[in-house]
């Protein structure tokens, strides 16, 4: 199994900075002698031109101080310091007669020249094609030719033992700037690399301790960088999100239990007491066991609907109906309640007909409407309307019950979820009806919202799309 070598993102940052810098300077290096190496030929060039123009003007200002004649001790003069320039001159008069020829003058001279010449540029360019050349150029005064000197070096153009000097110390300033840049960018970036990857290392301990089931640390270090609010932000909000399902799984489970242990208790009591012979099995006690089994048969059969809606198979049998036929045929059902209770139910329907799986949203209307009738007093109301637009129908629910406080506003839909903390089995049901329309409307590409103040009441409002 192949191994691989982990590095931390710190770590990452700063090589990542650093190898652009080396890679930007040695680009610009790369640019930098290129176009220096253009520009040093072309000064090399005109240099060499000048020089020999500087020969050719020396020699007729020397013919016109000797009187109009060659002198060798002046044409030696010019010769040597030509020597000097790495020029090999050779001076003829109108006759063609050689007067002064530097290779005769010191022929070894001229080959260690041309030697260190041609080395020079070999050693500046491996590739380099250079060989001795030579430019003849007529000796004019006063519009008369009186002599010819040709001019002899290292063509096409030669670098100076100087000129190498001046070059190499160009390449040094160049490597030593580039080695700067590198050491600043290693301390610059391993400073950007901690600030950037400081945030991001302390997600990634509250995510250990998220993992370990630790939710109450957060992220409280602030960044101008959108990318690491962002991150920060949605750990803090999962830590969060996971403390309040860490809650409500806690209390789902004791929920559970408790909704249970009071019918089993009393189940297991009653048939106890049969047995032992201290009740008689007769018809009141036969049924108040039969109620027992209900109700324990009632909380399984709204688990099992909520496990049901909440499978990943759910499948939405749409079909348009008219909501208002329906919402009246539910209130009729729920006449024995309203009558007991005393409660004055009215409705003003608006709405007419909606695209829908109507058995669901039968299960959501009659899920409000027995929340409603359960946490309403007796004399109390129950208003059910509907809306429209062009787009969205509206279904509320509105009671002058017990109403809900602000804490417990945010938890109202989540499974075994009540109010009442006593779980007075008179005033409500196991708390799943209202998980159930949450999870039904949500399917529907809907929402349903509560408002409530306690002592006065709650509206329940249901938004569902027209059309499916």
């Amino acid at each position: 199994m192949k191994i691989i070598t982990k590095y931390s993102l710190q770590f990452k940052l700063t090589a990542a900075f650093l190898a652009f810098t080396l890679f930007l300077f040695s680009l610009l290096g790369i640019f930098v002698n290129f176009l220096l190496e253009k520009q040093f030929e072309s000064y090399i060039l005109d240099k060499i031109t000048q020089k020999n123009n500087e020969i050719v003007s020396n020699l007729e200002m020397r013919y016109i101080d000797s009187g109009g004649k060659w002198e060798d001790t002046g044409l030696e003069n010019i010769g040597v310091n030509a020597l000097g320039d790495s020029l090999m001159i050779r001076v003829s008069d109108v006759q063609g007669t050689v007067l002064w020829d530097a290779t005769k003058h010191d022929s070894g001279m001229c080959a260690a020249i041309l030697q260190n010449l041609a080395e020079n540029m070999q050693a500046h360019n491996a590739g380099f094609k250079g060989g001795y050349v030579e430019k003849s150029f007529d000796v004019i005064v006063g519009q008369k030719v009186v002599g010819n000197v040709s001019i002899g070096y290292y063509g096409p153009y030669y670098y100076t033992d100087n000129d190498i000097h001046f070059l190499n110390s160009l390449n040094n300033l160049l490597l030593l700037g580039t080695l700067i840049a590198a050491a600043v960018a290693i301390v610059f970036g391993a400073f950007l690399a901690k600030w950037l990857s400081s945030p991001i290392s302390r997600v990634i301990r509250a995510a250990g301790q998220i993992a370990q089931g630790k939710y109450d640390d957060r992220i409280h270090e602030n960044s101008n960088t959108k990318e690491i609010v962002e991150l920060t932000s949605s750990i803090n909000i999962l830590a969060e999100t996971l403390s309040k399902q860490e809650t409500l799984r806690k209390r789902l489970t004791a929920d559970v239990a408790h909704e249970l242990r009071t019918p089993t208790a009393n189940l297991q009591s009653h048939i106890e007491a049969i047995i032992d012979g201290i009740w008689q099995p007769d018809a009141a006690r036969l049924v108040s066991c039969h109620e027992e089994t209900i109700r324990i048969s009632k909380l399984v059969s709204d688990l099992e609907n909520l496990a049901r809606f909440e499978a990943d198979n759910l499948i939405l049998k749409k079909e348009t109906f008219d909501l208002n036929a329906l919402i009246l045929k539910i209130i009729k059902s729920f006449e024995n309640d309203i009558s007991v209770k005393k409660i004055n139910v009215t409705h003003e329907l608006a709405a007419q007909y909606l695209s829908a799986d109507k058995d669901k949203m039968e299960q959501v209307i009659v899920n409000l409407i027995s929340n409603a009738l359960k946490y309403t007093p007796e004399g109390g109301c129950i208003k059910i309307r509907t809306n429209e637009t062009s787009e969205l129908v509206f279904i509320s629910v509105e009671d002058t019950g017990i109403g809900i406080s602000n804490e417990d506003l945010p938890f109202i839909f989540e499974r075994f979820y009540r109010a009442d903390k006593s779980r007075n089995r008179a005033t409500g049901g196991s708390g799943i009806g209202l998980a159930i329309v949450k999870f039904l409307a949500e399917a529907h590409g809907g929402a349903v919202t509560v408002e409530s103040k306690p002592g006065l009441g709650s509206e329940f409002t249901v938004t569902l799309p027209k059309e499916l």
